[in-house]
């Protein structure tokens, strides 16, 4: 049995600072730590090893110009950590890195179970773990509270809320899972492993893979990838404060009105 748990990484946001008078955001310490929505699904596939000694294997959900959201993974007491590095990663999305995990399940031989977190700290965007079950064609549940693994292995169970309340759901495996933030505590990491993996000794330190991205992907199954720019709506206008009795104020109001709509009915075909 393989369960693999998506990973993130964020900012700390202990070392952010907000200066409301400056109007400015200061990065005054830039440390990175796992979303806390991803700490529970790697907690998840953690207490599923435990207790069906499944084999964890932990994907990152984004490009990383680092290895060590994964080796704190290893470090909790994954099995493998697989770093993908390659062309076009700097502008991914989750729609691309969807593709690229679907491949990169496939290359390991399939999955079991996939657990990842129901939104990122930074953006709040929910889009990854849907699209890659729709992708790999695999039933979803979606912001799972606690996950079990049916004693047959045949299906998996979640705890989600319903009504105010919290109900089980029930799905064939293999399935997707997406945690919400706050579901589950994080174990501590093993000192021994934790050192092995950061010093890169032992077969801890020999877990954490490299992949490329273009080894993963044919030319059928890989997203084009287009930078359009930025574009930023025209400043908004101020409006005018008028005062007056209620009458007088629709009356300014409705003249108002009345000369935007004929300077709209000035315009002609060919400019519109």
């Amino acid at each position: 049995m393989r369960v693999i748990a998506i990973l993130g990484r964020v900012l700390d946001p202990s070392g952010i600072v907000v200066n409301r008078r400056a109007g400015r955001i200061f990065i005054n310490r830039e440390e990175y730590i796992l979303p806390p929505a991803d700490r529970c699904a790697l907690e998840a596939a953690m207490r599923i090893k435990d207790a069906t000694g499944c084999q964890v294997v932990a994907l990152p959900r984004a490009p990383f110009p680092d290895d060590d959201v994964l080796r704190q993974a290893l470090a909790v007491g994954a099995d493998r950590a697989i770093y993908l590095d390659g062309h076009g990663l700097d502008r991914a999305d989750d729609a691309f890195m969807a593709s690229v995990l679907a491949a990169a399940i496939e290359r390991l031989g399939g999955a079991d179970l996939v657990l990842t977190g129901a939104t990122t700290l930074d953006t709040g965007w929910v889009q990854l773990g849907p699209r890659l079950a729709e992708i790999l064609n695999w039933p979803q549940i979606l912001d799972a509270w606690q996950v079990t693994v049916r004693d047959d292995a045949a299906a998996v169970q979640a705890v989600v809320r319903s009504d105010g309340g919290y109900a089980v759901v029930e799905a064939d495996m293999p399935a997707l899972l997406t945690l919400v933030p706050g579901a589950l505590r994080l174990r501590y990491p093993n000192g021994a492993r934790l050192i092995n993996v950061y010093r890169g000794v032992g077969p801890v330190a020999e877990a954490l893979e490299r992949w490329e991205v273009d080894a993963l992907l044919s030319e059928r199954r890989r997203p084009v990838l287009e930078h359009r720019g930025q574009e930023f709506p025209p400043e908004r206008e101020r409006g005018v404060r008028v005062r007056g009795t209620p009458a007088e104020m629709a009356q300014i109001v409705a003249e108002a009105l009345r000369q935007r709509s004929g300077a709209m009915g000035r315009i002609t075909p060919a400019a519109r």
